[in-house]
């Protein structure tokens, strides 16, 4: 997919910076890449459209999923502009850290090497195939990666014949394989070739939150540290991580975070109602994809709100300690003051400490009236 110039972004080895594509060709490779994803989009909307008119719900309910799913993936990763404003935000992580190592010995952060590109690169032709040739086996199937193996989860039909304990045994880890892939893309976005650049919308928080906490480890735990770092160049570190938060918001506050904290509610919602509505239904396979689903949403959404809200306790937490050290002049006093707390936007609102309990209890409520009706 590199080699197809199918990303708006790359990784420049000489300059260690992303760059943006600016070619006109790539960019044209890049937008029809784009249209070719919207088209998957459009091929589970037909199938749900099918199964509607046929009247049965079972054979509805993973197409439902996946398109739920497929609205997350194209909301949090998908355009040119997003891509370069998520590589801006690469950079400036970048800057950031090396600065941060070179002023601070203590603050060894730099990433290791992750290798786990040429992984996803091997698995694209591998899931594509796969994908492809379980619809043209059978129509009906839901559209995103089939059991290895050949089974349809729709019609209960083998596409591939033979029996067996090994057999049966092997279409189960085929069926795990499959499910855990399909619900951990809600987690992991970058588990999709075409976004690998979505990492970081799941890490930031906690990245810039594991900062600021040793921040203060380092320099309000261990007072032999503070008194040899002076106030003006914490105060210029925090200045650095406020540029930051600026640019994650800038990148994330419109599409990415509302996506996650309008669609992945809506996942949430959908698949608690199928398990407890329609648990004898199910076909065995979705035993394990309603209940796996629903506690990967719980997940996101707990860890996705409690980092974005820690940003803003432990950074007024931080400000407060300055404050309380002794022998500060009444200058440093109003620049401490004058530091700001930092706050995760989305839209024009902030995620604050309460949002994740909300979130949740706005889950279940619909849940039961859904149940209700």
């Amino acid at each position: 997919m590199s080699y197809l110039h199918c990303f708006p972004i790359k990784w420049d080895k000489s300059a260690k910076r992303v760059t943006h594509v600016k070619s006109r060709r790539k960019l044209i490779i890049i937008k029809t890449v784009n249209i070719l994803l919207l088209s998957h989009f459009g091929l589970v909307a037909f199938v749900l459209r099918d199964q509607y008119r046929t009247g049965c719900v079972y054979t509805l309910l993973p197409n439902i999923f996946m398109w739920l799913v497929n609205v997350i993936h194209f909301l949090s990763g998908m355009g040119v502009n997003l891509a370069n404003k998520a590589g801006e935000l690469f950079n400036t992580m970048i800057g950031f850290e090396e600065w941060l190592q070179d002023t601070f010995d203590e603050m060894n952060i730099l990433p290791e090497k992750n290798s786990g590109e040429s992984i996803t690169n091997r698995m694209c032709p591998i899931l594509g195939i796969t994908r492809m040739r379980r619809l043209l086996g059978n129509a009906c199937n839901p559209a995103y990666m089939g059991y290895l193996m050949g089974y349809c989860s729709s019609c209960h039909a083998h596409l591939v014949t033979g029996g067996g304990l090994a057999w049966v045994l092997a279409k189960f880890v085929a069926m795990v394989f499959d499910h855990h892939g399909s619900n951990v893309a809600i987690l992991f976005p970058h588990v999709q070739h075409i976004n690998r650049w979505n990492w970081m919308h799941a890490r930031l928080f906690g990245y810039i939150g594991a900062v600021i906490l040793k921040i203060r480890c380092t320099f309000m735990a261990n007072p032999v540290n503070s008194s040899h770092v002076s106030l003006t160049t914490r105060a210029k570190l925090y200045r650095n991580l406020q540029i930051l938060e600026k640019q994650l918001n800038r990148t994330l506050s419109t599409r990415v975070i509302p996506a996650i904290l309008v669609v992945v509610p809506a996942v949430e919602i959908f698949c608690t109602f199928v398990v407890i509505k329609l648990l004898r239904f199910l076909p065995s396979e979705e035993f394990y994809t309603y209940p796996y689903a629903t506690f990967i949403c719980v997940t996101v959404l707990m860890v996705f709100e409690t980092f974005a809200a820690q940003l803003f306790v432990n950074s007024e937490q931080l400000c407060t300690d300055w404050l309380k050290e002794p022998g500060l002049t009444r200058l440093n006093r109003r620049r401490i003051r004058s530091l700001q707390p930092m706050r995760i936007k989305v839209g024009s609102n902030f995620v604050d400490r309460g949002s994740a309990l909300i979130t949740q209890d706005f889950c279940i409520n619909q849940t039961v009236s859904l149940l209700l009706m």
